[in-house]
């Protein structure tokens, strides 16, 4: 079983405030910070799935965005598993900016089988 995985991501001009509005910095906005640790949370845990039948959603994310990273910078996210269950896997995941943490999360995700996604979306 993998306990850990992570993933590095270069800081591109999408993932930065101003894309919200030019007045802002171009540093990388938490709301990017959030979709990256979830993005490497679900290929942690879909390594023991069988993603066939399986998928993971994404329930709740605890995050404290405590540095920032620019235009250009490399994040590197990892996340590892901390609590699972059969139906939900508890990640604790952080963000580092060379040795400076940036950001860390608590994040849970739900076990959920693909037959009931797509009974919930009507199909």
């Amino acid at each position: 079983m993998t306990d850990s995985y992570s993933e590095k991501f270069t800081v591109k001009e999408q993932d930065c405030i101003s894309e919200i509005n030019s007045e802002l910095p171009s540093v990388l906005g938490t709301y990017i910070l959030v979709k990256w640790m979830e993005t490497v949370s679900a290929r942690l845990i879909n390594k023991q799935l069988d993603t066939q039948k399986q998928i993971t959603m994404g329930k709740r994310v605890d995050i404290e965005h405590s540095g920032m990273a620019k235009l250009g910078d490399e994040v590197m996210v990892e996340a590892t598993i901390v609590e699972q269950s059969k139906r939900e896997v508890l990640f604790n995941v952080v963000a580092m900016l060379g040795d400076k943490e940036i950001a860390k999360t608590s994040h849970t995700r739900v076990v959920i089988s693909k037959k009931a996604v797509a009974k919930m979306m009507g199909e």
